[in-house]
This record gives C-alpha cells, sequence and structure tokens, in this order.
C-alpha cells in the first residue's frame, strides 16, 4: 500500500514538470527590499537592517505610537487656515469698482460695502473700547480704516484680501497714539496711506501725521505748525499730504504735511468758521474747499485763490435759501463735477453741484428723513455719479444715489443701528 502511494506520488510530480517544461516560464523582477528605511536614533539601532525600525530606540514602543508628527504638531493643522480657508493672495477686495461704508456702532465697527447695485454687510470689526468716529480710505485697491476710541485710541484696521474681510479687530496704530477728534485718512495709488489726526494728552491742540506702508504703521510725527480745536480734512495734492484746517483763532489753514514733523500752514485769507471743514481734490489736481460760516451759510473757494470765495447762494436766483447748522461734506463725482451736501437747519439733507463757478439749486436727498449726524459723499463706481450715506434719526443706515437721472430715492444699506456718524471710500 505504501508503494503504490509513493509510485502514484511521483506520477503526479512526473505530469506536472511535464507540462512546466512545456511552456515558457514568466520571468520575476529582481527582490526588492521591503526593510523600512528610518534614520539612525543616535544609538545606533537605527537604518535598514535593525530590528527596531518601527520601534523607538530601546524598545521604548514604536514610532507610530508617539507619533511627534501626528499628535505634537497636530495644533498646527487646527490652525492651518489656509487649509480651511483657501488664500490666493488676492480675495475679492479690489476686483471691482466698489463703494466702501464704515461707522460706528454698538458692537464696534459697522462695515459693508456696494458692488454691482447691492449693499452687503461685511463682519464688524472688535476693539478695545466704543468707536466714536471713523475715516476710511482706498489704499492700493483696498480699503484702509482709522477710528477714534471712546478712550481716545487712535486704532486702525486694513483689508484682508484672502478672507475677503477687514481685520477682526481695530488695533492702535502706535503705542501712544491718541487723538481727541475724528482723523483724516488719505490713501493713494501706491500702497500706501496716510492718517492726520489732533492730539488728546492734556487738551493738546497740536496735529500729528503718520503713515501706512501697506503692511505697518510708521513713526508718528508731532505738526507742531498745525493748532486746532476740531478735526482736520485731509488730501494729497501734488505729491504731498494737505491738512486743510480751523486754527484755534477760526482762520482756515492749508497745512503741508513734514514727515520730519513741524509742518508748514498757510492761511487761507478771508475764511472762518467754527466747524470742520471739507476738502477735495478736482479731475484737474486743484483742491476744492467747502465750509460752514459764521452766518450759517455755506462757502466754497479754491486753495489756489483762497481769496476769491462763493456763496452757494451767488448766481443763483432770488430766493436761495441755503444754510446749514452743520459741517458740509464735498467730493468729486464719477463725471468730474463737484457734489456738495449738507445738514439742514429742519433735519434733513440737501445738495447742490458745481457748473464753472456756481452752484446749482439746492436739492433735498433724504426725502422724509431727518438725522443728527453728518452725512458721507464719494463719487459713484457703479455708473452713476455719486453716493451720499447718512444715519437716520432712528439710526438707520440709508444710501441717496445720484445718477444721470437725478437723486433716487434714499434706500436702507442694512437692518442695524449706528451711533456714529458714517464714512465713504472707493476703489479702485
Amino acid at each position: 500500500m505504501a508503494n503504490r502511494t509513493l509510485r502514484l506520488a511521483f506520477a503526479i510530480l512526473s505530469t506536472v514538470s511535464g507540462c512546466a517544461s512545456t511552456y515558457k516560464p514568466n520571468e520575476l523582477p529582481p527582490p526588492r527590499d521591503f526593510s523600512v528605511d528610518v534614520p539612525d536614533m543616535g544609538d545606533g539601532t537605527g537604518g535598514n537592517g535593525a530590528g527596531d525600525d518601527l520601534a523607538v530606540s530601546g524598545g521604548a514602543g514604536a514610532d507610530l505610537s508617539v507619533a511627534h508628527d501626528m499628535t505634537a504638531t497636530i495644533a498646527d493643522l487646527a490652525l492651518a487656515r489656509d487649509m480651511v480657508e483657501p488664500c490666493d493672495g488676492d480675495g475679492d477686495g479690489g476686483v471691482a469698482p466698489t463703494l466702501w461704508l464704515a461707522a460706528p456702532s454698538s458692537s464696534g465697527l459697522f462695515a459693508a460695502r456696494l458692488r454691482g447695485g447691492t449693499w452687503t454687510t461685511l463682519p464688524a470689526l472688535g476693539a478695545s473700547a466704543a468707536v466714536d468716529d471713523v475715516a476710511i480710505a482706498g489704499v492700493a485697491g483696498r480699503p484702509l480704516v482709522a477710528a477714534k476710541l471712546h478712550d481716545t485710541t487712535l486704532a486702525a484696521a486694513g483689508w484682508d484680501g484672502c478672507r475677503d474681510r477687514f481685520v477682526p479687530s481695530l488695533a492702535a496704530i502706535g503705542a501712544a497714539a491718541a487723538t481727541a477728534a475724528r482723523p483724516a485718512l488719505v490713501g493713494n495709488t501706491g500702497a500706501g496711506g496716510d492718517v492726520v489726526f489732533r492730539g488728546a494728552v492734556n487738551g493738546d491742540q497740536r496735529y500729528y501725521w503718520s503713515h501706512f506702508d501697506g503692511t505697518a504703521w510708521g513713526a508718528i510725527a508731532t505738526q507742531g505748525s498745525f493748532l486746532s480745536t476740531l478735526p482736520p480734512a485731509a488730501v494729497r495734492a501734488g505729491g504731498a499730504v494737505h491738512a486743510i484746517f480751523v486754527g484755534t483763532d477760526m482762520n482756515l489753514y492749508d497745512g503741508v504735511v513734514q514727515t520730519t514733523g513741524g509742518g508748514a500752514a498757510t492761511a487761507l485769507t478771508g475764511n472762518t468758521s467754527a466747524m470742520p471743514v471739507a476738502a477735495a481734490v478736482a479731475p484737474d489736481g486743484a483742491v476744492h474747499v467747502l465750509y460752514t460760516g459764521t452766518n450759517q451759510h455755506v462757502y466754497w473757494f479754491v486753495t489756489s485763490a483762497p481769496s476769491t470765495v462763493h456763496d452757494l447762494c451767488d448766481g443763483q436766483a432770488a430766493g436761495c435759501f441755503i444754510v446749514t447748522d452743520a459741517a458740509p461734506a464735498l467730493a468729486f463725482g464719477s463725471d468730474g463735477g463737484a457734489v456738495a451736501v449738507w445738514h439742514g437747519t429742519d433735519g434733513k439733507l440737501y445738495a447742490s453741484r458745481l457748473s464753472g463757478t456756481h452752484w446749482g439749486a439746492a436739492v433735498g436727498i433724504s426725502g422724509s428723513d431727518t438725522t443728527s449726524l453728518a452725512p458721507a459723499v464719494a463719487g459713484d463706481v457703479g455708473g452713476g455719479i455719486a453716493d451720499v450715506v447718512y444715519v437716520r434719526a432712528d439710526g438707520t443706515p440709508r444710501h441717496a444715489a445720484l445718477t444721470a437721472g437725478g437723486w433716487q430715492a434714499p434706500v436702507t444699506v442694512a437692518a442695524t443701528t449706528l451711533s456714529g456718524a458714517p464714512a465713504l471710500a472707493t476703489t479702485p
């Protein structure tokens, strides 16, 4: 029986060997090294061939159990915002003509933008104290805000292009930056911006200046020749930053900022006011100034000819009555024409347009709305001529647009309540 079994096994083996010899065997790849190559851990046990490639030296457990890169640095994955919120370095700010709005609110700083005819509310900016006043300007296609906080801190915030929003919080522009009044902010076509503000410590009446280079604020320079109890207006003309302001003697001045301090101020002869002035640069580079006289009339002149002053009623039909109990606002529309806006003694807002050297008849632009806060005006970037935003008496932000067909009925920007005057800027 055993012999028969052995003969059968031999027959089967012979058959298989015969089949195998009938076909060409497959060519197998050379053997591969499946060992784990890890660096030497300092005890001579690392590298291929050691029996503990998957273990920590000394047999303290597998690398996977310690896995420093997977556990000790797991916070890097949690904080890696670029993995959660992809950033292309551009975001949505500045890619299309935009009107930017900023205004104080009970929750910090309210922000919104108008693009393509639609208002969008942006995340609010926090602050270390309540926000009293704000200024806004376009800097290299992005908005920049500067604000006076209730504790007099001068704070600012730029645009986060990666997140398509302002940075979350306002931050002081310097260790001792303080202001007693609304700052004036001006941008330029490059990456920089400039702020001019009145001091706050011990009744300081001097103005100060600082430059934003697109990333950080520079040293604060005292403009000792600029003395005022009121906030300034700021423009960039002829490559220099100008502060147009009412001096402590109630005369108007044109101050050219000096980066080393001091400043050079020139009296704008024959012009006096007890309220802040408005200034804007015309397409031809001329600086226009609008102010409220001590008789409540609204006046206008160009800084190159400060003694040639016009009442906004000059040249108009008999019966023109333009008076205000507040500071006016001024901007140049998208068509190159000047637009003046002021607060009437009845609490409503009115506007006029400049034609040559004369202003047109006053037009009511706020409907039945009344306001106690200063309005903001800017040139339109969406196909119209100019935009005005004001805060209605109940705190609601309202928008009135000037188009080729005239002033449109005001609309609500957002269902929110604002606590301070608005500021507007356009980009690009």
